[in-house]
């Protein structure tokens, strides 16, 4: 059999989220927040993915071996760990310069603004790109028996 290894980094921004893992369009379990799977597949060319809610990775393609072992990284979107720490950031500097500072640091508003627009992005437009699925690494492992 081959085999298919599915690590899920752990991400605060999608830590309570239920991500399905697909294999050839079926839904062969879930993976929780900082968890690795394993799935035994028949060697062959089959399609992965990954999908939260309405919100998919892109389909991979495999073309497995007897013995092969396929290792695949789940993340979300780039840079979406860091995007309201950001937001948060710039709000909280407008306010402590407006206020306490008396200075005027209105760009930051419009800097939290598209800050906000751009995880709204990956979950209207670019729903399939919310996940990021990557080939980790490819082994082939041979077994040999006597």
């Amino acid at each position: 059999m081959a085999k298919i290894i599915i690590e899920r980094i752990s991400e605060w921004n999608n830590k309570t989220r239920e991500v399905g893992i697909y294999i050839d369009g079926k839904k062969v379990g879930t993976i929780d927040d900082g968890k690795t799977l394993e799935y035994d597949i028949e060697p062959g060319k089959h399609e992965v993915f990954a999908k939260t809610n309405w919100c998919y990775s892109q389909k991979i393609e495999l073309d497995t071996a007897e013995t092969t072992t396929t290792s695949l990284t789940l993340t979300g979107y780039k840079y979406g760990s860091w995007v309201l720490p950001i937001i948060l950031g710039a709000l909280l500097t407008y306010s402590l310069g407006k206020y306490a500072l008396n200075i005027n640091l209105f760009f930051l508003i419009k800097l939290g603004a598209i800050g906000f627009l751009y995880p709204m992005y990956f979950m209207t437009f670019g729903k399939n790109r919310y996940l990021v699925l990557s080939k980790k690494s490819r082994n082939m492992l041979q077994h040999h028996s006597a």
